[in-house]
């Protein structure tokens, strides 16, 4: 029986290194970050909206003049807010980013599985111990829950 435990440990010990070493996740991969792309900067168009305005108001002589410049520049910064409004809105969708998933790691069972079987091995290759502190596989003779006694026959009662 000595014999039969010692390969039964040699197996498990090479299944127990195959599970550990074959059975290992995939590593985890980190998502890609991705940027949205950006509004186009239009302080340019603004400057030139404003100076514009500068401008024209120098030339105004009264309050109709100067009512038309500030519709002219009001017209004219809403039209950028516009076109910026309309560029943000129409560019690409970046999607959300994604939190890296972890791999399922399948050797916590199969760690499991092998202690259940080095259990059963222990269990089936065990014997008991006799009243003199001897080892005997279970079913052998003095076993007080399986020897059973000769039948009985009418003759010898």
């Amino acid at each position: 029986m000595i014999i039969v435990r010692r390969a039964g440990a040699a197996i498990l010990a090479v299944a127990a290194l195959a599970v550990w070493f074959l059975m290992a996740p995939d590593e985890v991969r980190s998502p890609e970050p991705q940027t949205q792309e950006q509004v186009r900067d239009r302080g340019n168009e603004i400057d030139a909206a404003l100076a514009d305005y500068e401008l024209n108001d120098a030339r105004t002589a009264g309050a109709p003049q100067q009512a038309v410049v500030n519709g002219w520049v009001a017209k004219d910064l809403l039209t950028i807010i516009a076109e910026q409004q309309n560029e943000a809105l129409t560019r690409p969708e970046v999607a959300a980013t994604v939190t890296p998933i972890v791999p399922r790691d399948d050797r916590i069972p199969a760690f499991a599985a092998l202690a259940v079987v080095g259990l059963a091995l222990v269990a089936g290759t065990s014997g008991f111990t006799t009243a003199s502190g001897y080892s005997a596989p279970a079913g052998a003779a003095g076993d007080p829950h399986t020897a059973r006694t000769a039948p009985q026959t009418m003759e010898q009662s």
